[in-house]
């Protein structure tokens, strides 16, 4: 994909349509299409260049929109970083990068001086809501750049996007997508779900990660509207689904149980609202019929990729929605997914194993870390580190982290199995089960649990619940009641925050 070509396209067929909405703040295609213009030749003329490293520390803002197409634009390489990023991991980020230029807001000019003094090779910090002098303000380079879009040689091998995960070792890694990436964002979602230009994208995860560059790509694509939710509370994003006639969105569970415990829902219309997929990790079945049964104009599906796939591997069409409740889809366009054993084979249906994929959708690597992309590709095939299995239609079934896997007594235990179970309790709102140490059997099992609001229940309830519809050797041997679960920026329950034993609310 090269951008500033697929958005004149999008201007040419929709110019004065509605490209972003924020709050009150809306942008056409041409507007959008003008100012990324504007912003690419103000940072040329800063002297950045093409294959330079931009670091984004923007939150969900029509400002991180601008700036990823127009970085792009440039034949630079966009680097979204999460505006909640601690001083030191910044450091260690824009260093492992080299990043020529930071674009963030006035919120973060304190951090920005300071990684400022101590990296010398970040020559350019251009600042939103900006009025000194010490830095360069975003609103001005806008406004003295040309509107005439920008003459750059972009090759589809070109990288396009660096985007920093966590690693094993503490060293973030950072994952090298091409432009030729970025064509497979929305390919893989509008051919499965038929989405289109009619529809309205709704943006509820940051789009510091993966999902910016998914929700922009997509956009100027098929020249649709994206509406960015200013706050993430239930009522806001239901009267926002209302106003704009939001069609479709996605997001990890947590919001869309927050969305289920406001008892606003009925006042709002939100027949609109004709998909929505949970995804990002595993999602109960329970969550996805209660949602199902509050919003049943609404088909609910799931999905499965990661930052290295591109993002995504798996999507369940629209019309198996219901009949494959608790699936996360089956291979999307061009994505080859298999399961694997330890030994490198590959196993038939129904077998438990590794998820792993081939395609294009594969990332070209680790920047800098030959040895950690060999370690995850092997053979050509992408290991996920997810554990899984599929059925005779080809549809997947994620089962937890390899890593989240529980040996006791010798046997495998996997979370999202006794996850599913539990969730159906109808006095249990939320699960995360994890192993802890046991001298005997190597691991024990804990279910860390959140009630229902104005609800309880005693350990010796939940344990008898289990053992009626799961094998003794899985049923937990502690439950953990909690006010709620230790959570990543994205969502996903650190785990590695429940292994010790104990009974306690926070």
């Amino acid at each position: 994909m090269i951008v500033g070509e697929t958005l004149k396209k999008a201007v040419q067929g929709c110019g004065e349509k509605a490209a972003v909405i924020c709050g009150e703040k809306r942008l056409s295609f041409s507007e959008l299409y003008e100012r990324m213009n504007r912003l690419s030749n103000g940072m040329r003329d800063l002297e950045i260049k093409q294959g330079d490293r931009i670091a984004l520390i923007l939150p969900n803002s029509i400002q991180f929109v601008e700036s990823y197409l127009a970085t792009l634009n440039l034949g630079g390489i966009a680097m979204p970083i999460d505006i909640r990023i601690k001083a030191q991991e910044l450091r260690d980020i824009l260093s492992d990068a080299g990043a020529a230029a930071l674009i963030t807001t006035a919120q973060f000019t304190q951090q920005a001086e300071e990684v400022g003094k101590e990296l010398n090779f970040l020559k350019n910090i251009i600042i939103s809501g900006y009025e000194g002098d010490k830095f360069l303000s975003y609103e001005r380079l806008i406004a003295r750049g040309a509107p005439e879009g920008i003459e750059v040689d972009i090759k589809e091998e070109d990288e396009a996007l660096y985007l920093y995960t966590s690693g094993t070792t503490g060293r973030p890694k950072g994952v090298v997508l091409t432009f030729d990436h970025l064509d497979l964002f929305p390919e893989s979602i509008t051919k499965v779900l038929g989405i289109s230009g009619k529809d309205v994208n709704g943006v509820l995860l940051p789009m510091s990660h993966i999902s910016g560059p998914i929700y922009c790509n997509i956009n100027i694509v098929e020249g649709m509207t994206m509406v960015i939710f200013e706050q993430l509370s239930p009522d806001h994003i239901l009267k926002a689904i209302e106003k704009h006639g939001v069609t479709w969105t996605h997001a990890v569970p947590p919001i869309f149980q927050m969305i289920l415990k406001s008892p606003n829902i009925q006042k709002f219309d939100t027949k609109s609202l004709r998909i929505v997929a949970m995804m990002g990790m595993a999602v109960p079945p329970a969550l996805m019929k209660a949602f199902s049964e509050k919003f049943p104009h609404t088909k609910i599906i799931q999905g499965y990729g990661l930052t290295e796939t591109s993002p995504l591997l798996t999507l369940t069409p629209l019309e198996d929605a219901e009949r494959k409740v608790g699936s996360i889809g089956k291979p999307v366009p061009r994505a080859q997914v298999a399961i694997m054993d330890e030994k490198g084979d590959l196993l038939p249906v129904g077998e438990v194993g590794e998820i792993v994929a081939k395609g294009p959708q594969i990332m070209k690597g680790y920047y800098k870390q030959p040895e950690a992309t060999t370690e995850v590709i092997r053979d050509g095939w992408f290991h996920t580190r997810d554990i899984g299995k599929y059925d005779e239609d080809d549809y997947f079934y994620h089962l937890g982290r390899k890593d989240d896997m529980i040996i006791t007594g010798g046997l495998n235990v996997y979370p999202a199995e006794v996850e599913n179970i539990l969730t159906q309790h109808p006095m249990v709102g939320e699960v995360a089960v994890v192993g802890v140490p046991d001298e005997k059997r190597g691991a024990i099992i804990k279910a860390a649990v959140v009630m229902k609001k104005g609800m309880e229940a005693e350990e010796k309830e939940l344990v008898k619940y289990c053992r009626e519809k799961l094998a003794n050797y899985k049923v937990p041997q502690i439950v953990e009641f909690r006010d709620s679960l230790p959570r990543t920026a994205t969502g996903k329950v650190l785990k590695s925050e429940l292994t010790i034993a104990g009974n306690s609310k926070e």
